[in-house]
């Protein structure tokens, strides 16, 4: 049997610098997106020292697992070139002919397909279950991140309840509050400090009469921010206990998260990914205005916390959850790749450049947030920002304008993979599929790109190309508006559950979906289609990085359920 594996596709020109900037730019976007933001919260998971250990080595796998899946779709794309060309029949007689067909399966294969040449239907089941998991958790996350940047717009008033000091009344029932220094011990909110008795709210410093008994009022508080801390100043207090109430002007987050809810159901009607270019740009110039302004903000005036931590290791898988999930780009590194059409013999160098990049600006997050601020950093290191200030507002405001646009993007593959299994040709509700055999005077209606595949269909060819799933005209525009509506709602309503969650959402999409797709399956794809001509510490390899991401993602799981409840 021939090998027409060495058969190139086309003479390539020379890349321009030009194209050399778009590709690595493009890698560079495909691996970070809003995730950053919870890298020093994850830091607080591992402690110092093992986050940055776990960091470099999460990087590793994941460079070597992308290079991996492509090293494995060219070891398909090899195979199906080569069945192809030995087939007895009149199309595939000339170079040409295989060049063409090359071309068609370079630019088309993705990681489903490759999944199912290898594993079967199961394959591609496994992947598009990840990619869901990964995508829709993307998702929800959207909703809880621009919910919480808007209650943190809100101010917060900050008060006494002064019926609570009986031990201070003097003989007349009145208060003497000069012993009372209001200032200490409380932090800044927009809306200053006022005091409480049972007949209402005073103003610092003012005197009021109150009653002997004990009434301390939570109506109104919200849950999701500290309700009640007590300040206890010796020398000012005279031994008091002063209870420091907070009322959140705010309404309740779980009806904030809501906030875009009808702008995402518009997002979601569109249909073609590149109709998104403009929104895209919008999108990633929002996003890294907010990354600048919030590591300005951390690099200026830092001090370091006294109670940094190390090494923490049972927490440590929330971490590892987190971080993959932060190198979200493994499921577009194909479409990248096929991209690259005459710049692919960079693409490893493109590749190493762009998770070297990425490393350093989530893991500079991580580690200056979790310096400056210790056990105090929050979910989403932006909510360390000082509030009610025009710095933390525009910061807010930024991020949830690029959070806003990415949301379609992200969206597209969850719709794109469920849409298939209910209103393709012989789904559940799509139209029956037709049981007319195509003949050789039929012409090819497809594109161009796509004629040789569909050539071969007709002429039987007997290849296991994998037959493209796609949702016909025939389908009414106004079902498949109304389940993208209900899946947008369903995001919006899991994320008014998680609502204070953020950073466990992406350690749960990266614990369950993101190391399948990074690390699971390109080590047992590659085991799979070379294991007679691998070496055996090849195979050995390959063996640990699956342990490693089976072992990490159920741990990951497991302490973020377990966190979550307690």
């Amino acid at each position: 049997m021939a090998d027409y594996s060495t058969v190139i596709s086309r003479r390539h020109d020379k890349p321009t610098c030009r194209q050399h900037t778009a590709d690595f730019a493009n890698l560079v976007k495909a691996f970070i997106g809003a995730n950053y933001l919870t890298m020093s919260f994850a830091f607080h998971n591992s402690g110092l020292i093992l986050g940055m250990i776990g960091l470099v080595i999460i990087a590793l796998l994941t460079d070597h697992c992308c290079c991996l899946i492509v090293k494995v779709k060219e070891h398909m794309v090899n195979r199906l070139v080569n069945q192809y060309a030995n087939q007895k029949t009149p199309i595939n007689g000339s170079h040409t002919d295989i060049q063409s067909f090359r071309l068609s399966v370079e630019k088309n294969l993705g990681y489903g397909d490759i999944g199912q040449l290898i594993l079967g239907r199961a394959g591609t089941v496994i992947v598009q279950i990840c990619l869901f998991i990964t995508q829709f958790g993307f998702c929800i996350a959207y909703f809880v991140f621009i919910g919480n940047a808007v209650y943190h717009m809100f101010p917060v008033e900050q008060y006494y309840n002064v019926s609570t000091l009986t031990n201070s009344t003097q003989g007349n029932g009145t208060f003497n509050l000069s012993f009372l220094d209001v200032t200490k011990g409380v932090q800044s909110t927009g809306r200053g400090i006022v005091m409480q008795s049972d007949s209402g709210f005073l103003n610092n410093g003012s005197h009021h009469a109150a009653s002997d008994s004990v009434d301390i009022h939570n109506k109104g508080l919200h849950h999701s921010k500290p309700m009640l801390t007590t300040n206890t100043n010796p020398a000012n207090v005279s031994n008091h206990s002063i209870p420091i109430l907070s009322h959140d002007t705010a309404p309740p987050l779980e009806l904030l998260v809501l906030i875009p809810l009808p702008i995402f159901i518009a997002f979601s009607y569109v249909r073609n990914v590149r109709s998104l270019g403009g929104i895209s740009m919008v999108a990633n110039m929002s996003i890294f205005t907010g990354f600048v302004a919030v590591l300005c903000y951390l690099i200026i005036g830092f001090t370091v916390s006294p109670k940094v931590v190390w090494v923490k290791w049972a927490t440590f898988p929330i971490f590892f959850g987190q971080v993959t999930s932060a190198f979200e780009g493994i499921g577009v590194v194909l479409p990248i790749h096929a991209s690259m059409e005459n710049n692919r013999g960079n693409f490893k160098n493109f590749l190493h450049g762009a998770i070297a990049v990425v490393s350093v600006v989530i893991g500079s997050f991580g580690v200056l947030g979790y310096l400056r601020y210790g056990p105090g950093v929050g979910q989403m290191i932006n909510q360390n920002l000082p509030e009610h200030t025009p710095l933390s507002i525009s910061v807010g405001i930024t991020l949830c304008v690029g959070i806003l646009f990415t949301f379609p993007l992200q969206f597209f593959p969850v719709i794109e993979i469920l849409e298939g299994y209910l209103f393709a040709k012989g789904r559940i509700f799509g139209p029956k599929k037709s049981t007319k055999l195509l003949d050789d005077s039929e012409s090819c209606t497809d594109n161009e790109e796509a004629d040789v595949t569909t050539h071969l269909l007709k002429k039987n060819v007997k290849l296991l190309l994998p037959e493209p799933v796609h949702v016909p005209d025939s389908v009414a525009a106004w079902k498949r508006n109304l389940f993208r509506t209900l899946m947008v709602t369903v995001a919006a309503g899991l994320a008014a559950l998680l609502r204070s969650s953020f950073a466990y959402i992406a350690a749960v999409t990266g614990s369950v979906g993101s190391t399948m797709l990074a690390f699971v399956l390109p080590c047992v794809f590659h085991i799979k289609t070379q294991h007679h001509e691998l070496p055996a510490w090849i195979i050995a390899k390959d063996v640990i990085i699956i342990i490693i991401g089976v072992t990490g993602g159920v741990m990951g799981l497991s302490s973020v359920i377990i966190t979550m409840v307690e």
